[in-house]
This record gives structure tokens, sequence and C-alpha cells, in this order.
């Protein structure tokens, strides 16, 4: 996943915990989320394919499709997968900025 992508993954991320308008969550997700993205970018290098990727974005459109809806309950159950999902990804080989690093 290159920098773009992540990039607009953190977006359409903050874009979702901001609409809470909980000064709170919203702060502490940041704050995660910059303490975290170093990782992100030397670690998370999906396996070759677009499984999942595909996966990814396809519970993104599912996620705003629930909020939209009001489906709270669903909206969560449904963001918790995609954090394990994204918590349990292992890259298929270490990239050569990872390597850099060991």
């Amino acid at each position: 996943m290159g920098g773009e992508a992540l990039t607009a993954h953190r977006a359409f991320h903050q874009a979702v915990y901001r609409a809470s308008h909980n000064d709170v969550l919203i702060r502490l997700l940041d704050d995660l989320w910059d303490k975290s993205d170093r990782y992100r970018r030397l670690g998370l290098e999906l396996p070759p394919g677009d499984e999942p990727r595909t996966r990814d974005l396809q519970e993104h459109h599912q996620l705003v499709s629930l909020i939209v809806d009001g489906r709270a309950a669903e909206a969560a159950q449904l963001m918790r997968g995609h954090i394990t999902h994204s918590l349990t990804a292992r890259p298929s080989a270490p990239s050569k900025t990872a390597r850099a690093f060991a």
C-alpha cells in the first residue's frame, strides 16, 4: 500500500470517527493514528493479490451505507471485524524499508 493509499485510508477512518462529534474520541484516535502510522508504513504490506484490498474497500463501502442508514449496531460490528482484519494482516515479505530498520 503506497503513501497515497495510506493517506486516503486514514482520511476515510477520520471521517467516520469525526462524525461522532466526540472530542475525546477524536483526540484519542488521532493520537493513535499518529503513533501507529510509522509502523503501518513499515510493516503493513499486504500479501500479493487483490483480495485483502478488495475486502477493505468493500468494508469501507458497507460502513458508509450502514452509517448513513443509521444502523449503528451493524456498523460497529463491521468496524470491529475490519479492525481485526487489519490487526491480523501479515506482510508477505519484509519490504526494503522494513529490512533497513531490522
